[in-house]
């Protein structure tokens, strides 16, 4: 039978691994959702004045998202975990690759 020293040391080592587990999976989660993040920006810069970040209207993007970002909702898909959205994502990616889509 182990000691109660062996067992606190296999309890910290067990801590030590959840621990671990839980910071790799927040940092693949705010991966994702940062490629995320920048593909929409993408989205939208494409129809930036000139195709030019430089050109927004900050405000005037914010009050146009305000008045017609509702319609978002229309497009949306089956909620994944994490590896399966961001599969989703490249894989859209890639077919706008090679169909040669503007933007990506």
């Amino acid at each position: 039978m182990a000691t109660l020293e062996e067992l606190q040391r296999r309890k910290k080592q067990i801590e030590a691994q959840i621990s671990d587990k839980k910071r790799a999976l927040a940092r693949e989660e705010r991966k994702a959702r940062n490629h995320a993040l920048m593909v929409a920006g993408g989205l939208v810069m494409q129809h930036a004045p000139g195709g030019d970040w430089k050109r927004v209207d900050w405000d005037m993007l914010a009050a146009w998202i305000d008045r017609y970002g509702y319609k978002i909702a229309e497009c949306e898909a089956e909620a994944l975990p994490t590896a399966g959205a961001a599969k989703r994502l490249r894989d859209w990616e890639r077919k706008g690759r090679e169909s040669g889509r503007e933007g990506l």
